[in-house]
């Protein structure tokens, strides 16, 4: 029996075969797994075995692990013997098996272990008591007080507050409150104090509302922030009720604390006492209130939230934008959209994104409306919004705004919403926008030309074709650069006219565009076909390193034969090479029958390369082929 021996229910084996194991000679590894079938499966029949473990440094917590959750007397009893038999860490571990089965019988023998000398077993036992959470462990933890030692304080405390919960847990809530009210002494370090406090309002409901609310008003930063934290996670109109009340009476921080508390309640009670915060002359009440109008308000809130968008201080501002953009509530878009037409420019840009964000229907009326918007920034934003929600019907109106827009920077907006509306909606655009065409300025030919090059598609090929002949040099320049990006093969051969082209540059273009189409082709035969016709026309040094690439991707008997002859081609040898290498490596790996080929290219590059590092690469390459 190993440790891997059984990973399921069903392949443990039987109580007696494991019992065997523990009480035979096999290796510790074996009881581990025997210990942990035994978990499952143990009954009071094995406890002996599991119980003479424990005092085995190698194996107690391995017995530990099986005796735990079983639900037998003997199993207790067997953890309690070994007490008296162990020390140090095997002890600890003993006392924290005790606590976690909630040994109440254990108390009297753990009660005294606080004072133990030993650092570990005495934390142990504070833990163990603070689980079994008895009147008598309790009793034992609170005595203790007086006489901990440092290094075992923290433990208890921990040991007393877990009893505490425990208490209230099971309904014994003046009890628990004592243990509480102990701890929130001075005397113990903060986090201790805020646990009491936090587990003192749960223990004792009724006056909690009135605790919350003195600790609110309090100095202590830690309690506001404990305070905020239970009022948001308890509930009742009651309650919501009295703390709205509240709210003016305290000071700065209570109500900042109290209005994130409020807001985590989501009780929409709360929501006149925030709003009216937010309406104060206090900067961090009012910061607060705006933010948590985010949940609890509603549309009788926009009107304020709106004065905002335009407030000097940037922190409001951000905090009321959020706030628009995150209430709910069917009729806060009609309202963000009622206030929108005596808002200031600075505002109505603020709202147009707003609106958009919250794909409020009301959006698409006013961003037609504000194209023609005197302030610029807002045509900006209107564009902006009906790059989202504007749809075919709006292409004629935008397309009316490439000719009037007052610089490159708007031109561009227009071009950016048109591309957007008119890729959404594809071929329903393009009668619009190849009638733009006609008469078009050339800042607003380039403009289209970048749309239809976004639409696609056979029309938008042919315009773009046409616009290579226009007697505009920067036009035509501009649609070579469209058509060598073009995404179909339906543009290839034109390309390959390109390539024929006498202008370098051009050229360039084509040849860069027709190999990438070539490496989109899904046939392999068609890829090569391509690939042969750019070869013959590329002559010069760049033009032959675009093939280069090209043919080190496909891995082809074809490939080899074409990129061979470049060896003899001092300009390029050492590109030709790698790319040779490339070629031979993955058609080999792909299909074995053509090791012969991959072979014999390799040493041609071995031959005829001028390059040492190259020459290794080829050896390396033919000394790994399958």
């Amino acid at each position: 029996l190993s440790v891997t021996t059984f990973v399921a229910a069903d392949d443990i084996p039987d109580e007696a075969t494991l019992v065997g194991v523990l009480n035979g000679n096999t290796g510790w590894q074996e009881k581990q797994a025997a210990c942990r079938g035994l978990r499952i499966k143990g009954t009071p029949t094995s406890i002996p075995a599991l119980a003479a473990l424990l005092t085995d440094e190698k194996l107690s917590h391995m017995a530990r692990y099986a005796l735990e959750p079983m639900p037998y007397p003997e199993a207790g009893h067997a953890l309690r013997d070994a007490l008296a038999k162990t020390d140090g860490l095997l002890k600890a571990g003993v006392i924290s098996s005790l606590g976690a089965r909630r040994d109440t019988d254990a108390t009297p023998l753990i009660a005294p272990l606080l004072k133990d000398s030993d650092t570990n077993v005495a934390r142990a036992a504070a833990a163990a008591l603070g689980r079994i959470a008895s009147p008598k462990a309790t009793d034992a933890l609170l005595k203790f007080r007086g006489q901990a030692p440092e290094t075992v304080r923290a433990a208890l405390a921990e040991g007393l507050l877990a009893a505490a919960r425990r208490l209230t847990q099971e309904g014994k809530n003046h009890r628990s409150a004592g243990v509480y009210q102990k701890l929130l002494a001075t005397e113990w370090p903060m986090y201790v104090r805020m646990g009491a406090f936090h587990g003192l309002m749960y223990a004792r409901p009724k006056q909690a509302p009135t605790n919350l609310i003195a600790a609110l008003r309090g100095n202590e930063p830690l309690f506001r922030d404990v305070a905020s934290q239970i009022i948001a996670e308890t509930s009742g109109a009651d309650t919501t009720t009295l703390y709205a009340r509240s709210l003016p009476m305290l000071p700065t921080a209570g109500q900042v604390a109290l209005i994130r508390g409020l807001a985590g309640r989501k009780d929409p009670l709360a929501r006149p006492a925030i709003a009216q915060a937010a309406l104060g002359t206090d900067r961090e009440v009012k910061l607060a209130a705006v933010k948590a109008l985010g949940v609890l308000g509603d549309a009788d809130d926009v009107p304020a939230l709106t004065g905002l968008l335009s407030s000097d201080d940037a922190d409001l501002t951000r905090a009321a934008n959020a706030s628009l953009g995150a209430m709910e509530g069917e009729n806060v878009n009609p309202a963000i959209a009622d206030a929108f037409p005596d808002a200031t420019a600075a505002v109505r840009r603020q709202l147009l994104d707003l609106l958009v964000d919250r794909r409020a229907t009301q959006a698409l009326a006013l961003a037609i409306t504000s194209l023609d918007d005197p302030d610029m920034l807002v045509r900006t934003a209107a564009l902006r919004s009906l790059s989202v929600v504007g749809g075919k019907e709006q292409v004629p109106q935008v397309l009316q705004l490439l000719t009037s827009a007052a610089d490159s920077s708007e031109r561009s907006d227009v071009e950016a919403t048109l591309s957007a509306i008119c890729s959404r909606h594809s071929e329903e655009t393009l009668p619009s926008l190849l009638l733009a065409l006609n008469g078009a300025s050339s800042e607003s030919h380039l403009a289209l030309l970048h749309v239809l090059a976004r639409v696609s598609g056979p029309q938008s090929l042919e315009a773009v074709l046409a616009a290579l002949k226009d007697p505009n040099r920067q036009i035509s320049d501009e649609a070579a650069a469209l058509l060598s990006n073009w995404p179909t093969l339906d543009a290839a051969p034109h390309l390959l006219e390109l390539v024929r082209a006498q202008d370098p540059n051009r050229k360039l273009l084509g040849l860069r565009g027709y190999t990438r189409l070539a490496e989109l082709q899904p046939s392999p035969a068609e890829r090569i076909i391509m690939l042969m016709s750019a070869s013959k026309l590329a002559k010069r040094r760049d033009e032959k390193m675009i093939i280069l690439s090209a043919w080190g991707k496909l891995a082809a008997v074809e490939s080899l034969d074409a990129l061979r002859p470049y060896l003899d081609k001092t300009e390029v040898q050492n590109e030709a090479a790698i790319a040779i290498i490339q070629v031979a490596t993955d058609l080999a790996k792909a299909d074995a029958s053509k090791k012969p080929q991959a072979v014999s290219a390799l040493q041609t590059v071995i031959a005829k390369s001028k390059d040492e590092d190259i020459r290794e690469r080829a050896k390396k390459a033919l000394a790994v082929l399958p």
